[in-house]
Protein backbone atom coordinates (compact mmCIF):
# COMPACT_ATOMS: atom_id res chain seq x y z
CA UNK A 1 0.00 0.00 0.00
CA UNK A 2 1.21 3.41 -0.72
CA UNK A 3 1.93 5.90 1.69
CA UNK A 4 0.21 9.32 0.95
CA UNK A 5 2.25 11.25 3.55
CA UNK A 6 5.56 9.87 1.43
CA UNK A 7 3.89 10.54 -2.01
CA UNK A 8 3.04 14.28 -0.38
CA UNK A 9 6.58 14.64 0.75
CA UNK A 10 8.72 12.93 -2.11
CA UNK A 11 6.31 12.93 -5.18
CA UNK A 12 5.92 17.08 -5.82
CA UNK A 13 9.52 17.24 -7.23
CA UNK A 14 10.16 14.05 -8.69
CA UNK A 15 8.60 10.48 -8.81
CA UNK A 16 7.59 8.68 -5.48
CA UNK A 17 9.75 5.93 -6.18
CA UNK A 18 8.14 2.69 -4.54
CA UNK A 19 10.55 1.57 -1.29
CA UNK A 20 10.72 -1.73 -2.51
CA UNK A 21 13.47 -0.59 -5.23
CA UNK A 22 15.98 0.07 -2.50
CA UNK A 23 17.38 -1.90 0.10
CA UNK A 24 17.18 -0.13 3.56
CA UNK A 25 21.31 1.23 3.69
CA UNK A 26 20.16 3.12 0.71
CA UNK A 27 17.37 5.34 2.08
CA UNK A 28 18.95 5.62 5.20
CA UNK A 29 21.51 7.43 3.37
CA UNK A 30 19.53 9.05 1.47
CA UNK A 31 17.36 10.35 3.93
CA UNK A 32 20.59 11.49 6.05
CA UNK A 33 21.30 13.32 3.62
CA UNK A 34 18.17 15.66 3.03
CA UNK A 35 20.58 19.11 2.81
CA UNK A 36 21.72 17.84 -0.39
CA UNK A 37 19.79 15.58 -1.91
CA UNK A 38 20.93 14.94 -5.57
CA UNK A 39 22.08 18.86 -5.26
CA UNK A 40 18.52 20.58 -3.88
CA UNK A 41 17.60 20.48 -0.22
CA UNK A 42 14.43 18.92 1.23
CA UNK A 43 12.80 20.10 4.46
CA UNK A 44 10.40 17.76 6.58
CA UNK A 45 9.10 18.30 9.16
CA UNK A 46 10.21 15.91 12.28
CA UNK A 47 7.22 13.78 12.18
CA UNK A 48 7.44 14.13 8.08
CA UNK A 49 10.58 12.77 8.13
CA UNK A 50 9.68 9.75 10.81
CA UNK A 51 6.46 8.88 9.00
CA UNK A 52 8.74 9.11 5.49
CA UNK A 53 11.43 7.00 7.02
CA UNK A 54 9.21 4.57 8.92
CA UNK A 55 7.80 3.60 5.33
CA UNK A 56 11.01 3.71 3.32
CA UNK A 57 12.98 1.42 5.72
CA UNK A 58 9.81 -1.16 6.45
CA UNK A 59 9.36 -1.65 2.68
CA UNK A 60 12.46 -1.47 1.94
CA UNK A 61 14.18 -4.25 -1.17
CA UNK A 62 15.96 -6.12 1.94
CA UNK A 63 12.79 -6.88 4.11
CA UNK A 64 9.32 -6.70 1.62
CA UNK A 65 8.27 -10.42 0.53
CA UNK A 66 8.39 -9.01 -2.86
CA UNK A 67 10.24 -11.19 -5.57
CA UNK A 68 11.37 -7.83 -6.81
CA UNK A 69 13.05 -7.04 -3.66
CA UNK A 70 14.94 -10.27 -3.78
CA UNK A 71 16.27 -9.71 -7.05
CA UNK A 72 17.36 -6.23 -6.81
CA UNK A 73 19.05 -6.92 -3.50
CA UNK A 74 20.48 -10.09 -4.79
CA UNK A 75 22.44 -8.18 -7.88
CA UNK A 76 24.08 -5.24 -5.36
CA UNK A 77 26.34 -7.88 -3.85
CA UNK A 78 26.53 -5.49 -0.85
CA UNK A 79 26.44 -2.44 -2.68
CA UNK A 80 24.47 0.29 -1.22
CA UNK A 81 23.09 2.45 -3.89
CA UNK A 82 21.71 5.92 -3.79
CA UNK A 83 20.02 5.69 -7.20
CA UNK A 84 17.75 3.20 -8.53
CA UNK A 85 19.92 3.85 -11.81
CA UNK A 86 22.70 2.02 -9.99
CA UNK A 87 21.03 -1.06 -9.18
CA UNK A 88 22.37 -3.86 -11.37
CA UNK A 89 19.42 -5.37 -11.88
CA UNK A 90 17.61 -2.87 -13.48
CA UNK A 91 20.15 -2.05 -15.70
CA UNK A 92 19.95 -5.64 -16.90
CA UNK A 93 16.26 -5.56 -17.10
CA UNK A 94 16.48 -2.41 -19.23
CA UNK A 95 19.51 -3.59 -21.33
CA UNK A 96 17.27 -3.31 -24.28
CA UNK A 97 15.84 -0.16 -24.46
CA UNK A 98 17.81 2.04 -26.63
CA UNK A 99 19.06 5.40 -26.27
CA UNK A 100 16.61 6.84 -28.81
CA UNK A 101 13.88 5.72 -26.23
CA UNK A 102 15.18 6.57 -23.10
CA UNK A 103 15.46 10.55 -25.03
CA UNK A 104 11.91 10.87 -25.99
CA UNK A 105 10.09 13.76 -23.91
CA UNK A 106 7.67 11.00 -22.21
CA UNK A 107 10.43 8.83 -21.00
CA UNK A 108 13.17 11.36 -20.51
CA UNK A 109 15.29 8.77 -18.35
CA UNK A 110 15.25 5.36 -16.72
CA UNK A 111 14.27 7.02 -14.00
CA UNK A 112 11.01 7.63 -15.12
CA UNK A 113 9.51 4.70 -14.36
CA UNK A 114 5.72 5.73 -14.75
CA UNK A 115 6.84 6.47 -18.29
CA UNK A 116 6.37 2.68 -19.10
CA UNK A 117 5.11 0.77 -16.30
CA UNK A 118 1.87 1.71 -15.62
CA UNK A 119 1.28 0.16 -12.00
CA UNK A 120 4.84 1.17 -11.13
CA UNK A 121 3.18 3.28 -7.99
CA UNK A 122 2.17 0.59 -6.86
CA UNK A 123 5.26 -1.94 -7.31
CA UNK A 124 3.37 -3.32 -10.45
CA UNK A 125 6.38 -3.98 -12.81
CA UNK A 126 5.57 -7.10 -14.75
CA UNK A 127 6.86 -7.61 -17.77
CA UNK A 128 3.81 -8.12 -20.09
CA UNK A 129 1.98 -4.72 -18.72
CA UNK A 130 5.22 -2.50 -20.19
CA UNK A 131 3.92 0.20 -22.36
CA UNK A 132 6.79 1.96 -24.18
CA UNK A 133 5.09 6.02 -25.22
CA UNK A 134 5.51 6.36 -28.88
CA UNK A 135 7.70 8.80 -30.07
Amino acid sequence: MVNSDYVASCGGCHVAYVPQLLPRPSWEQILSRLDDHFGSAVVLSDQEKNTVSGYLLTNAADVTPMKLGRRIVHSLSGTVPARITDIPYILHKHRGLSAEVLARKSVNSLANCVACHPGAASARFDDDQVAIPAP
